[in-house]
């Protein structure tokens, strides 16, 4: 049996849409809220979902791979092995950088998944506040001594750097990583020490030369950490290490 045509159709008039529901009651709100009209509706809409999830990180579960879980770890900034982490250490602290610790701590953040932004921020301000710590400890140091010693500050500490200047490079490397060769006790120390042991002329600077030359900075490896002090101390730090080839 043909199908009748409406009345006030032609073959030419666009077919009449239908009115008959096309889902169940149980989707009737979600339908009227969405404003689908038509099945086609529902498969636009869910195609943009799509489009717009394919792009978002899933988090791995209990159930996971390790592949899968090292995929989420590259996607959320981890790099590909420890290498990819880079470290920044202040010049004034340089010398007390510790290459075999820092690899370790690559290898934990890497198989943490730590990103890279992350990591590089973390051991960056943990060399930053060592470089400030020492900074801090070398004036206040100055400081106490300075109150204590008057105007006789300057010729008690050359006789601690003399006496310094006899000692062990091992020795001088330890104070200078531990930050013992600011501590007042430690300096004071060393001036009892080298009026004891060393000779009148070395304690008064007379080696043949002006007493400018026999001046040691504590910090011998270290030149950057002189770099941007006013204090006359700091100063002539810059003078021994400039005289010595470093550029500032």
């Amino acid at each position: 049996m043909e199908e009748q045509v409406a009345q006030g159709e032609t073959l030419l008039s666009e077919p009449s849409t239908t009115t008959e529901q096309w889902y169940t009651d149980d989707y009737k709100e979600v339908v009227a809220k969405k404003g689908w009209k038509a099945p086609t509706d529902v498969l636009k809409s869910y195609t943009e979902l799509e489009k717009t999830f394919s792009g978002r990180v899933k988090m791995p579960t209990p159930e996971s791979s390790a592949e899968e879980i090292r995929q989420f770890y590259q996607k959320t900034g981890c790099p590909e092995n420890p290498d990819g982490y880079e470290i920044t250490v202040p010049e004034e602290v340089a010398a007390l950088r510790d290459e075999a610790a820092e690899s370790e701590l690559r290898k934990v953040a890497h198989e943490m998944g730590v990103s890279k932004q992350a990591f590089e921020a973390i051991v960056g301000k943990y060399y930053g506040q060592i470089a400030e710590n020492m900074i801090q400890s070398r004036v206040q140091g100055e400081t106490q001594l300075k109150e204590e010693f008057g105007d006789k500050y300057d010729e008690q500490v050359k006789i601690a750097q003399r006496f310094a200047g006899q000692c062990s490079d091992e020795f001088r490397d330890l104070l200078e990583k531990t930050g013992m060769g600011n501590n007042p006790i430690i300096i004071k120390e060393f001036i009892n020490l080298g009026k004891k042991t060393m000779s009148d002329s070395l304690i008064k600077g007379e080696q043949g030369s002006s007493a400018e030359e026999a001046f040691v900075p504590s910090h011998q490896n270290s030149p950057d950490m002189y770099k941007h002090g006013e204090d006359e101390y700091s100063v002539k730090a810059r003078a021994y290490f400039s005289a010595r080839g470093h550029k500032y």
